[in-house]
């Protein structure tokens, strides 16, 4: 593992890309959209030219290869693979052809990174399914939930033991009881919502990972339980903080921790 390297799989516009470099960290950005990579050249060149920044434009797939990859016109964060996840709500998309390669691949590539982000929009367990191969692992990892008991056994499986589930609209995690900054939201207090040390998140970005997440670190046991108590109240639709704008539903990346790494100079 390299204490001063982060991975952002699925880069989008780079805003994640942008705080880890703010942060002090090396980062490789996997983005598979070349029109977003071309953007992020632009953004990020004094960062590419002292090598402190690598953009892969590779979509990660099962097999090397090129594959159909769907462009959703109105937000690019839908960019999928699975055109279902492009064409959500009739929106207008359209399809390019890009190259793909194995994430074991990247790994070998570029090594280990301190801190794996994965957002890609429906192949994010090929990443998580690569690091089986592995005796060198991420001290920490973060994916967007989809199935939280899948991606709970894979991890705790690779040894990773703590997990917390954050939610992308506040940055708030799922916890009983309630953090204090759930209670001060609750109460409308909105100050300190998205913003951690100097930094203040875009919509749309990951926001912080490893030990600057809220919240205590969970076993595998109480994430599924809490996650199962406020997934009842969503099915209940009963009001908290947590629910993704009017809607009762979730936004959350599940975070998980092997033991209790360090970075060096982060």
């Amino acid at each position: 593992m390299q204490a001063d390297l982060v991975y952002d799989v699925g880069m989008n516009n780079g805003d994640d890309t942008a705080y880890y470099l703010h942060r002090g960290f090396r980062v490789v950005a996997i983005e598979a959209d070349p029109d977003l990579c071309k953007r992020a050249v632009s953004r990020f060149g004094k960062e590419l030219e002292s090598g402190r920044l690598q953009i892969v434009n590779i979509g990660i797939a099962a097999k090397p290869g090129v594959s159909d990859f769907w462009i959703c016109e109105a937000h690019s964060v839908w960019n999928s693979f699975d055109r279902t996840i492009s064409s959500r709500n009739g929106l207008p998309h359209h399809r390019i052809q890009v190259p793909c390669q194995t994430f074991g691949w990247v790994l070998e590539q570029c090594g280990v990174p301190f801190y794996l982000k994965i957002d890609i929009e429906g192949n994010d367990f090929l990443c998580i399914e690569a690091l089986q191969d592995r005796v060198d692992l991420p001290a920490y990892v973060s994916v967007e939930l989809g199935d939280l008991d899948q991606f709970v056994t894979k991890l705790s499986a690779l040894g990773y033991t703590e997990f917390k589930c954050i939610s992308q609209f506040h940055f708030l995690p799922l916890q009983l009881p309630p953090t204090p900054e759930q209670l001060a939201l609750e109460a409308g207090d909105t100050s300190t919502l998205r913003r951690t040390r100097d930094w203040v998140f875009p919509e749309g970005a990951s926001g912080p990972f490893g030990e600057d997440t809220l919240g205590r670190w969970l076993d595998q046991d109480e994430v599924r339980r809490t996650h199962a108590y406020y997934s009842k109240l969503r099915d209940e639709q009963t009001s908290t903080p947590f629910w993704f704008g009017a809607s009762f539903s979730f936004w959350l990346d599940l975070h998980a921790r092997r033991g209790m790494p360090r970075a060096a100079g982060a």
